[in-house]
């Protein structure tokens, strides 16, 4: 299995998404030092998060495909934006 540090170099992130991934990581290295118990919807967030921005555009040009949406359209850079992606997978990953 890859290691979070594997996925995150083989990713290309945004500055701000940069930010926010290495404050989530810094926050379960000190939780790991001090014993605390992690919230799980945290790591689901990270998991989400990684995954959105690494094969959610992929998916979302399928289903542009599909719906016959213009992919350089508004609605189109929307769908396949990575931080959208990024943002919509932690969310949903932190909640589930």
């Amino acid at each position: 299995m890859k290691s979070m540090q594997e996925i995150a170099d083989k990713t290309t992130l945004i500055t701000e998404d940069q930010k926010v991934y290495d404050e989530m990581i810094q926050t379960l290295i000190e939780s790991k030092e001090n014993n605390v118990p992690i919230d799980e919807g945290v790591l689901k967030a990270v998991l989400g998060g990684v995954a959105g921005a690494t094969v959610g555009p992929a998916i979302m040009k399928g289903v542009c495909k599909v719906l016959g949406i213009s992919e350089g359209g508004a609605l189109g850079n929307l769908m396949t934006s990575r931080l959208i992606l990024t943002a919509l997978a932690g969310y949903l990953g932190y909640k589930n």
